[in-house]
């Protein structure tokens, strides 16, 4: 569960920092498979977030193929099986307190290849296979449904998908010749008329199936096959469902020129939403050529350690692998694809700025490092801890000040710089005590142990359930409290409890999800939006009543408590000559509170959205490798 707040030496800004490497390659998206749902995923949905990345998780094998009384064994029929964990990715993390989804969260995958999986060999059995396949994944989807309705979600829905395999399955009932269109046709197919595939669906799935559904494979074909292969059959067959590649790699072909080719199709083609390149990291547990596809490989160094549930490992440096017949190296060629900024490679087996100690000792490995984007990142870090941050349009005055300190200067003299309120740095009245994202859950339990039986002017029995049901809210709520009730005026000593806690501005804290509820006299900030105009297409969202499609906008901003609506765009287009309504829709869409929560409300008459004018999809397959 690489997604998991214990991971977050992998991914977070204190340890490897792998989100920010996907932003600087470009991608805007992270795709990500098997999670533990009895973990919360909150921080990184809302690291994910900051990044401008947008999220597509998925469901593992273990309720198909692996847990006991596993879905093959009830005849494919997933719903008793995929509900109770779809339910707890809802309370861990997928929804925010006040029963919205995460904006970060935009795909849920229902099952990766489930043409190979349940049953196995169901592309090349007898029609019972593709059949059994079907039912499989619209049981899970009717689970999915059910369990969002349970939980009451309100707000912005997400989209689902089924990602399948390009293998040709001859067992299906069309398309028996073409890769994965088969497999697509007979879950169409099944969607429409359950009743065929001996399922009697709880909820509407057929109208949340038109109004939230992308379909999408997983190809290492070469870029130039996708045309003739598969799309001009996909358009024809499914002229308004997108669809999107949840695996991309030709692995020895030349990147730069098979990865803008594969862009190039996505930008002519409205359905075909972009791709997924896989992978980030060397498969190192599996052999031979399927090695080839990690872009990067582990480096000699280790930069921190990662306690995962009751082990230790190291968490290695990357290095960037070759991309021989381009002559780069293969996150070059994939940024250049993706029109990233690039990644400083040299950087990438140093210590973060993040990770180092806020004292002199951690000034002096910043400075010894003779960077001054490293020590900027050092000297801004100070600035947040004091609760402050750099005021906008101030970054020259921040990397000035970075220049001065790389040789010259000790920690006592920056620190005396950063007190002295420069004018362009802003100090914010509300900043408080905090939990620190960056560190593990274990570390951030102990501290509020210690901190619950020392407190005299609270008393850790009332914390409130939205923060209650998370140990970072949960700290937030007893280290503002108790920072307050100590009568604390040195932030950098006094806002500590043993690394689990930083002071931060309301801004800082306004990021993560429900902190501003739970601090003491907290202040309520709009919500990042920055992935609802990246993130390329979603469907609209549609709700009951009067049986209506709500209406689409891309939002520029909301609040925690409500999502607004803002500016709606339609325009349209045709594919395979039918005409489709395009429309971009935002992940800060306002839909009715007194509307029935949830997918099973989905309108039939929803029209789709696909990409109108957005970005494409510029993904990075994340995992699974074990550590």
């Amino acid at each position: 569960d690489w997604f998991c707040n214990e991971a977050v030496p992998l991914w977070g800004r204190s340890g490897r920092g792998d989100l920010r490497v996907m932003k600087q390659l470009g991608a805007n998206m992270v795709r990500l498979y098997g999670n533990n749902p009895e973990n919360d995923h909150t921080n990184f949905l809302d690291e994910a977030l900051e990044q401008g990345i947008s999220v597509s998780a998925g469901m593992s094998d273990f309720p198909y193929t692996q847990m006991w009384g596993n879905c093959i064994s009830t005849d494919m029929n997933c719903f008793t099986q995929v509900k109770p964990l779809y339910a707890q990715n809802l309370r861990n993390g997928f929804l925010r307190p006040d029963g919205t989804y995460h904006p970060a969260l935009k795909y849920m995958n229902i099952l990766n290849e489930a043409d190979l999986k349940v049953p196995p060999g169901a592309d090349t059995g007898g029609p019972e296979g593709p059949i059994g396949m079907a039912r499989a994944l619209i049981s899970a989807f009717d689970a999915m449904l059910d369990a969002e309705a349970e939980a009451g979600v309100t707000g912005p829905l997400i989209n689902f998908t089924a990602t399948f395999s390009y293998a040709i399955c001859s067992a299906c009932s069309t398309f028996s010749g073409m890769p994965a269109l088969g497999q697509m046709a007979q879950l169409d197919d099944a969607m429409h008329h359950p009743e065929n595939y001996g399922y009697t669906p709880k909820h509407d799935i057929t109208a949340a199936y038109k109004a939230r559904f992308t379909h999408s494979f997983n190809t290492q074909n070469p870029a130039t096959d996708l045309q003739h292969q598969f799309l001009d059959h996909y358009i024809a067959r499914f002229p308004s469902t997108p669809v999107y590649i949840g695996e991309y790699h030709r692995a020895g072909a030349n990147q730069v020129d098979d990865l803008g080719t594969i862009m190039s199709v996505a930008e002519q083609n409205p359905l075909f939403l972009g791709i997924s390149f896989f992978q980030y990291q060397v498969a190192y547990w599996k052999a031979g050529s399927e090695r080839e596809f990690g872009m990067f490989a582990f480096g000699s160094s280790s930069l921190t350690s990662m306690e995962y549930f009751g082990k230790t490992f190291d968490v290695y440096c990357l290095e960037p692998q070759p991309d021989g017949a381009s002559g780069m190296v293969m996150p070059s060629a994939l940024s250049t694809a993706y029109g990233g900024t690039g990644v400083n490679y040299s950087a990438l087996c140093l210590r973060s700025p993040e990770a180092v100690a806020l004292d002199a000792s951690g000034f002096s490995e910043i400075a010894a490092q003779h960077s001054v984007p490293q020590m900027a990142g050092f000297v801004e870090r100070l600035i947040h801890r004091m609760g402050a941050t750099v005021s906008p349009g101030a970054e020259g005055s921040l990397h000035s000040l970075a220049q001065v300190f790389v040789d010259n200067g000790s920690f006592e003299d920056l620190a005396s710089e950063v007190a002295s309120r420069p004018s362009w740095i802003d100090f914010d009245a509300h900043a408080n005590c905090v939990a620190d994202r960056g560190v593990p859950p274990s570390t951030v339990q102990q501290a509020v142990d210690q901190v619950c039986s020392q407190a005299t002017s609270f008393s850790c029995e009332d914390i409130p359930e939205q923060c209650a049901g998370n140990i970072y809210r949960s700290a937030d709520y007893v280290f503002s409290r108790y920072y307050k009730e100590m009568g604390a005026t040195k932030p950098l000593v006094d806002c500590s409890f043993q690394g689990a806690a930083v002071y931060a501005s309301s801004e800082v804290y306004g990021r993560w999800t429900g902190s501003s509820q739970c601090v003491d006299g907290g202040v309520m900030v709009p919500i990042l939006q920055e992935t609802s105009t990246t993130l390329g297409p979603n469907t609209e969202q549609a709700t009951t009543g009067a049986a209506t499609a709500t209406t689409v906008a891309t939002a520029t901003s909301t609040t925690a408590s409500s999502a607004t609506l803002a500016l709606s765009t339609e325009q349209a287009t045709t594919a395979a000559a039918a005409t489709i309504t395009i429309t971009t829709t935002s992940l800060a869409l306002s839909m009715d509170p007194a509307t029935t929560p949830a997918a099973t409300t989905a309108a039939a008459s929803t029209t789709l959205a696909l990409r109108g004018g957005a970005e494409l999809i510029k993904g990075i397959s994340y995992g699974p490798v074990p550590l």
